[in-house]
């Protein structure tokens, strides 16, 4: 069964080469996606912080009185409490430098780009 698997999927690629030649991408649309993807970051921090906090109670709820598993809560806690201290401060370090040199460097733009 996998031999014939293997078979139509090599069939496949050599009759339809064309359709890997389709489509290729622009410069244009290669900044556009990474634009987006780094405009996502700080949502996408605040979302894995709620996830955190949200485990870290469930695992102290959980945890009963034993005191490996409250220290692994802790543990949890801290680090999203630290990582949402971290993004906090490189974004006002950015800012920082903005206000300075007068240069928008919380906005992502591409030589060359739209």
């Amino acid at each position: 069964m996998k031999v014939l698997g293997l078979g139509l999927l090599l069939l496949g690629v050599l009759i339809w080469p064309k359709s890997a030649y389709a489509a290729t991408a622009q410069l244009t649309e290669i900044f556009d996606v990474v634009g987006k993807i780094i405009g996502l970051l700080a949502p996408a921090a605040a979302i894995a912080f709620l996830v955190m906090l949200i485990i870290g109670a469930y695992q102290f709820i959980t945890a009963g009185g034993d005191p490996k598993g409250a220290a692994q809560a802790r543990a949890t806690l801290t680090y999203a409490v630290i990582g949402v201290v971290l993004v906090v401060a490189a974004w006002f370090i950015l800012k920082l430098i903005g206000d300075i040199t007068g240069a928008n460097v919380t906005t992502v733009t591409f030589p060359g780009g739209p």
